[in-house]
Order: structure tokens, then C-alpha cells, then sequence
């Protein structure tokens, strides 16, 4: 498989680079960048790593490693890719890296339009292949970058399983086992109005309850504790390590031959769950080339209710940058 990232030497870009090349050294790897020279030494890095990572030496009569190369994000039409992960972004500032910071998604989303506006334009040159985004806020910043593009609806997404990490954590604590035995999709907005499906929540297999309070306190953390680890590690690592790991998961997916079980990813929605012309969290399967399937689940009163204030948050700001 072959990956291209824009934003490759980001923290999430070059970590999402080292975890392909870990999975599998015969993923090749272009990391594309407007900052080259840090582009050159992530590539050039990972580049010698992937020696160890496929065993080297090898003899002549074994398959060659995949390669890691570098680029300008502009340069993208002149590669065969399979796939592209958008992760570059506008830092922000130190005054919007705590959870409700006044004004804080509303710079986020001004600084990146032009960002995520000149890479679609980059994004023209290519055949529509499956493409993930990360920019945050990632549900409005999919959103216009498949409008801008025109590709089908299965070909864009936007990646948001950080969120089903957090609140199967949260949940294995509350229950004293590890977060894989546990199940909580997470469906909504990337952001405050997430919404964990409790409903189809299971531990070891089994369905659990959940009070009132109990999903507010699930909620409340899961919405925390990025802050906190960006307190505690500093804000330049970001999410790196959920986030390089879920990406990672998709694009297996998006090179599976049959579909996947369902994953929650932000998607442009035409219908689904009665919402259109914006994106949500919503389940879907994955197979080779793009989405398979969109799923609409049944939903209890307060998941439903939650996912309609996610939809009206989203569209009230893409309603104001489509003006």
C-alpha cells in the first residue's frame, strides 16, 4: 500500500509514517510538506529504520521493502497512490489548548479553510482515492474539503476513533477490566457533542447499564483528558499515539478485500439519521478503495437527542462559511 501524507512531518503525520512502515515494510510511505527539510529528515530517518523493520539484509530473491520518499504537497498528481491522510494543520495558539477556551473552534476553523482549501486544489491532480482526514475541527474541515473536491462520498473521511479509545478506557476502569474487552462506538461531533453509543455498550460481551450521571461523568472525561495529556506532555506531541494507531487501523480497512466490522468516522451524510449537507461520526464499514456501507443504528432518546445538537453545531458553521 502505498500512503501519502499531507502534513508528513507533523507530529501525527510522522507517527502515523513509522507506524505503516512498522505494520508492514513493504508499505511505502511519501511524506508531503510545504517544510521540506523536515520532511527530508523524518523520510530520511525512516528510511534507515525500515532496514531493521524488514530484517535487513535480505537476499535478492526477497520481495524489496516498501519506500519512504518526500515531496511538496503541489507535487502529489506525479504519484501512484492508494491512499492520502491529511494531517498538516495551523498550530494553535497557547490560549486555545484548554477544553472551552471562548472562541477557540471558531479560530481553529478560520486559520485552517485556507489551509485545507490549497490542498484540495494540490488533491485535483489526483484520481479520487480514499482519503482520511485529522485537521481539526474535523467534521466541518471534511466536510469543505469534499465539497471542494466533488468526490464521491466514499472516498473522504474523517478520522474521530480517538474518541472510542478514550471511552472504552474509561468504561474498563469503571469495571476493572482491559479497554479491549470493552465496546462503546462513539458516534456525533468530533468534539464537545460526542456522543458514546451506551446503548450497544458491551464488557466481556455482555451489555451493561448506565445511569444518567454515569454517562455524563464518561462524557465529561473523555472530553478532559486530551487537554490533560496536552498539559502534562506539552501541546506539540498532540494525541500522537491514539491517533497514529486508529489512522492506522482505517487504512488496513481501506485495504481489506472484504468489509470491515463498523468503525465510527465522520462522513458527509445525505439522509442518514434524517441529517444532510454535513458531516458526523456515524458507523461505517470499510473495504478496499473507500467506504462500503454507512450504517443507521437505533438510538436511544439521549443518544438521538445528542447527535441532533452535534448536526445543528456543525451545520450552523458550515451554513457560515458556504455564505
Amino acid at each position: 500500500m502505498h500512503v501519502g501524507i499531507i502534513g508528513g512531518a507533523s507530529t501525527i503525520g510522522s507517527t502515523l509514517a513509522y507506524g505503516l512502515v512498522c505494520d508492514d515494510p513493504h508499505n511505502s510511505v511519501t511524506l508531503f510538506e510545504a517544510a521540506l527539510d523536515a520532511a527530508w529528515g523524518h523520510a530520511t530517518d525512516l528510511r534507515h529504520a525500515s532496514y531493521h523493520l524488514a530484517g535487513g539484509p535480505r537476499s535478492a530473491a526477497e520481495a524489496a521493502p516498501g519506500e519512504v520518499t518526500y515531496a511538496p504537497t503541489e507535487d502529489i498528481g506525479e504519484y501512484d497512490l492508494d491512499a492520502v491522510v491529511v494531517t498538516a494543520r495551523v498550530p494553535p495558539s497557547a490560549d486555545d489548548t484548554q477544553r472551552g477556551s471562548r472562541g477557540a473552534r471558531t479560530r481553529e476553523l478560520d486559520a485552517n479553510l485556507p489551509l485545507i482549501d490549497g490542498i484540495a486544489d494540490s488533491l485535483d491532480a489526483i484520481d479520487p482515492v480514499p482519503t482520511v482526514v485529522v485537521t481539526n475541527p474535523v467534521d466541518r474541515i471534511v466536510y469543505r474539503l469534499w465539497s471542494r473536491l466533488g468526490w464521491p462520498r466514499s472516498k473522504v473521511m474523517g478520522f474521530s476513533l480517538a474518541e472510542t479509545a478514550r471511552v472504552a478506557d474509561a468504561i474498563a476502569r469503571r469495571h476493572g477490566v482491559h479497554p479491549t474487552r470493552v465496546s462503546c462506538p462513539t458516534m456525533g461531533e468530533h468534539g464537545e457533542r460526542v456522543v458514546p453509543v451506551f446503548s450497544r455498550a458491551t464488557v466481556a460481551g455482555e451489555a451493561v447499564p448506565f445511569t444518567p450521571a454515569e454517562r455524563d461523568e464518561i462524557v465529561d472525561e473523555v472530553l478532559e483528558i486530551p487537554f490533560e495529556i496536552a498539559e502534562k506532555r506539552g501541546i506539540a506531541d498532540s494525541s500522537r499515539w491514539v491517533s497514529g494507531a486508529g489512522l492506522l487501523r482505517v487504512l488496513r480497512g481501506l485495504s481489506s478485500p472484504g468489509a470491515t466490522d463498523p468503525l465510527c468516522l465522520s462522513v458527509p451524510l445525505d439522509g442518514e439519521y434524517g441529517f444532510t449537507d454535513a458531516c458526523l461520526s456515524v458507523p461505517v464499514t470499510l473495504a478496499e478503495g473507500g467506504i462500503d456501507r454507512t450504517i443507521e443504528w437505533d438510538l436511544d432518546e439521549w443518544e438521538s437527542a445528542r447527535l441532533r445538537e452535534a448536526y445543528d453545531a456543525v451545520r450552523e458553521d458550515v451554513r457560515r462559511f458556504e455564505d
